[in-house]
């Protein structure tokens, strides 16, 4: 078994199990472009949050103690099992297949608990923090268990109480513990930016369909490349700041609250991209020539918002980081242009949910008009990055 500490990047393997985590990803997409109503928004996070926890636990696992044996391999193809089983179960997962959905996240919680275990024998220096995790998730998982057998809506009660633990736990957990087995710098955010680029396919497959499904005309063809333009565009500024930054300053500074902030906020971020993707697909397939129905508009206002606000805030977090890295003027003058555009990402977003609010009291634009908004604030956004960047050029030769 390799050390925790040594340097390291995710596996084929990790890989595989990401691209099932996508597949339920994608059917929440598709559960949701059925119903865009506030509700199935609402029930599209109720389901999302778990699956997405879900593969937290798994990735925070492997990027503190890299195994590749035998058992390790057998129980990643089991929690992969497990997660596919996830996948079939979301499709009204909040009613007739809850106790399926429940059953299998409890499955995943045990098979990690496993995972723990075996480790604790072989990590004396971790064994403090194993027992923490396998104490609170054989409890997460004892819940989701105990809520197959209980009634709706008693179910869902029980499933915010064992989320409530499950998300909460690394929170309550020492300061040097953290510290000691911070995640691998590399390999934690290439994880995360795996699943985010992902998701951005998505994203970017609800824009495809959305013109393969619908009579190519000028304006549904300006929106499909507004729509493009705003995927590339929030690419672009994500990919632009992920640079383990924040671990970095959790490992040599103890700046656990950055960390965390960085960390936490990827959540709204990834729901605000596959969000944003079903807007788009819906945007694309309607009536160029009428308004948007209130729904509509407020999905691709929600979505923008929770993008913006949520990139924003990672670049504040990173931009907190230069001081710790480096004192020199040019790393001062960087910090001051990240803290700029951060700034510009958070007021963009606040200005979209605005205009949302204003459009659902009776004020009525053409789909493309609004995603130019949309997509405009985005494209200032890469704007902005450029200058960020000195690298960023037409050409190096």
């Amino acid at each position: 078994m390799e050390s925790y500490k040594e340097e390291r990047h995710f596996t084929w393997l990790e890989a595989f199990y990401d691209l099932i985590v996508a597949i339920i990803v994608f059917e929440l997409s598709r559960e949701l472009s059925e119903d865009v109503s506030v509700f199935g928004f609402l029930s599209f996070v109720a389901l999302f949050v778990p699956v997405v926890w879900s593969w937290v636990g798994v990735t925070f696992y492997s990027t503190r103690f890299a195994i590749d044996d035998l058992a390790h391999r057998l129980l990643m193809l089991l929690q992969i099992a497990a997660t596919a089983f996830m996948a079939v179960s979301v499709h009204d997962g909040l009613r007739e297949n809850s106790s399926w959905f429940a059953l299998s996240y409890a499955i995943t919680r045990v098979i990690l608990v496993i995972e723990y275990v075996r480790t604790r024998r072989h990590v004396p220096d971790a064994r403090e923090l194993i027992t923490r995790y396998s104490i609170g998730f054989s409890i997460v998982a004892g819940i989701w268990f105990v809520s197959v057998f209980v009634p709706l809506p008693f179910r869902l009660f029980l499933w915010v109480v064992a989320m409530g633990i499950d998300i909460g736990m690394p929170l309550l957990f020492p300061r040097r513990l953290s510290v000691q087995f911070a995640p691998n710098v590399h390999h934690l955010p290439e994880r995360l930016g795996f699943l985010t680029i992902i998701v951005l396919g998505i994203a970017i497959l609800g824009v495809v369909n959305g013109i393969a499904a619908h009579n190519w005309t000028i304006p549904s063809i300006v929106c499909a490349a507004l729509g493009l333009g705003i995927t590339f565009s929030l690419w672009w500024v994500y990919f632009d700041t992920v640079d383990g930054s924040e671990i970095r300053a959790l490992r040599e500074n103890k700046q656990i609250g950055i960390y965390l902030t960085w960390l936490y906020i990827h959540f709204p971020l990834i729901i605000g991209l596959t969000t944003l993707g079903v807007s788009i697909e819906h945007i694309v397939l309607s009536n160029q020539a009428l308004p948007l129905p209130s729904s509509e508009t407020w999905l691709l206002c929600i979505s923008a918002f929770l993008c913006l606000l949520t990139l924003g805030v990672i670049q504040m977090t990173s931009a907190m980081t230069t001081k710790s890295i480096s004192h020199s003027s040019s790393a001062h003058s960087k910090k001051a242009r990240t803290y700029a555009a951060a700034v510009y990402s958070i007021v963009s977003a606040t200005a979209v949910l605005v205009i949302g609010a204003i459009l659902k009291d009776g004020i009525l634009l053409l789909p493309a008009l609004l995603l130019g908004i949309v997509a405009m604030a985005c494209i200032v956004e890469v704007i902005l990055d450029v200058k960020r960047h000195p690298h960023h050029r037409f050409s190096k030769f």
